[in-house]
């Protein structure tokens, strides 16, 4: 009776079964624009383990029988993490096998067509990059690349320039680019600036450095750009010229995540002057009172502003003078809230609540902080510290 019962299942409602069965959220387009301002190492460490157990689904679904295989092969290559160089050769054969129609039903568009997601994470050096390169060349309609070699050898600076090339092969479908590589090789950001250039659908770019060293956006990657996240800026060739016209431009940019481990005052200045205007969001890392000042001064339309501290104590007054925003995320980098550090976190509660009458939301990002605080002992703290900061 199951037999049968499996044996009249439509195609399509078998599709809908494997499409619920391999779905990773958060990590194809459109789902994974609602994690825009997240997309980054953490980001990154909480969905590549999903991705890895929904491979190993997919592969077992297609060995099943003949029909399953033609009903989810589709699936299988959707996403696809290199997490092991040792990896590269064989996933390299596998498309270029099916490129050229080997193991394919006749007429069938080869496995490589239907990948909308590449990983690569890679520890040691690339022995080789024609390899990684074929892959990404099989690969033609790509939406989401996230690349992170982090050991690299001084040939491998041509290897990142091999790649990006390669990710012009998919220009016109690439809509997230997190490019994790650190390097500010002159000869690198040019031809990233000129990758960024041809991707007329980018709308997120996650960079080591802004590519664009002096300061200024193309129009044509402004007109769909909306997130930008950045390690450092280094705008370092030139100031803003009078009269820039921008505002009578379809300008997409929105949101802004900006690490300031480095102090980059000065790139946010010249930054900010010129597209601080358009942006609504802003993520800042480790930053000082002076970004918030120049957020006021330069960003008159944010509604949604996240700071990422060293700790709770670092909310003092003049940090907590913000601009009118309606959303506010709060960020500790690792430490692990005290019992002083939480009364801090009520104290800059009850300051904001006096202070700032448009806020709506406080939402702690880092699920470290709402784990402590949700215990017992935390718990007892929080209500007191309720009764004695926020109580009407």
């Amino acid at each position: 009776m199951t037999t049968r019962l499996c044996v009249d299942v439509p195609p399509e409602v078998w599709d809908h079964i494997f499409e619920i069965a391999t779905h990773v959220p958060y990590t194809l387009v459109p789902e994974i624009f609602e994690k825009s301002t997240l997309i980054g190492d953490d980001y990154n460490e909480l969905c590549r383990p999903a991705l890895k157990t929904a491979f190993a689904t997919k592969r077992n679904l297609v060995l099943v029988c003949k029909q399953w295989w033609h009903l989810a092969i589709r699936y299988l290559y959707r996403a696809i993490l290199i997490d092991n160089p040792r990896k590269i050769l064989s996933i390299c054969s596998t498309l270029r096998n099916y490129a050229n129609g080997m193991g394919a039903v006749p007429g069938a568009k080869p496995l490589g067509w239907w990948a909308e997601r590449l990983d690569v994470v890679i520890r040691g050096a690339v022995a080789d990059e024609e390899p990684l390169v074929d892959v990404i060349m099989c690969l033609p309609n790509l939406a989401v690349v996230s690349l992170d070699i982090r050991e690299r050898r001084s040939k491998d600076e041509l290897i990142l320039r091999y790649i990006l090339n390669a990710l012009r092969h998919a220009a016109s479908s690439l809509r997230v680019l997190d490019w994790s590589m650190e390097s500010s090789d002159p000869a690198t950001l040019l031809i990233e600036r000129q990758l960024v250039a041809e991707l007329s659908r980018l709308c997120i770019l996650r960079s080591r450095y802004m590519p664009w060293t002096d300061g200024f956006i193309p129009q044509n990657v402004l007109s769909s750009l909306t997130t930008l996240a950045v390690k450092r800026m280094l705008i370092t060739e030139g100031g803003i010229p009078g009269g820039s016209g921008l505002e009578d431009r379809q300008i997409s940019l929105r949101e802004v995540v900006i690490d300031m481990t480095y102090d980059d005052f000065e790139s946010w200045s010249i930054f900010t002057g010129r597209y601080g205007i358009f942006l609504t969001s802003v993520h800042l890392t480790y930053c000082d009172n002076r970004y918030l000042v120049m957020i006021k001064q330069s960003c008159p339309n944010i509604r949604r502003l996240t700071l990422s501290v060293i700790n709770f104590s670092c909310l003092t007054h003049d940090m907590l003078s913000l601009p009118p925003i309606e959303y506010l995320g709060l960020n500790t980098l690792g430490v692990y809230p005290t019992w002083m550090e939480s009364e801090s976190l009520f104290s800059a509660l009850a300051t904001l609540r006096d202070t700032l009458p448009t806020l709506r939301v406080v939402q702690l990002t880092n699920p470290v902080d709402v784990t402590r605080l949700s215990t017992i002992h935390y718990y007892e703290m929080a209500v007191r510290a309720l009764e004695k900061d926020l109580a009407q």
